[in-house]
């Protein structure tokens, strides 16, 4: 996995969708969750198709790039 390929790239997006502002964790968490499938799809066009968004390890490293809490890594 490339992460500063990845870093670089979502460095690179100015989509409003990508810029939520949460109060909490759970809401954070509760939006991902229900956005993750089209979040996945979006974003691979950002993408070279070495990087498969789908993986889960580069879904795990993108999702951590993007929230604004931590995540726990025990969960996810």
């Amino acid at each position: 996995m490339d992460k500063e390929l990845i870093l670089n790239t979502l460095l690179q997006i100015d989509d409003p969708f990508y810029l939520n502002i949460f109060k909490n964790s759970v809401d954070e968490d509760e939006w991902f969750r229900i956005n993750e499938h089209f979040i996945q799809e979006d974003l691979q066009k950002y993408f070279p198709s070495s990087i498969n968004t789908k993986d889960p390890q580069v879904w795990k490293f993108i999702k951590s790039k993007l929230m604004q809490f931590e995540i726990d890594t025990d969960q996810n």
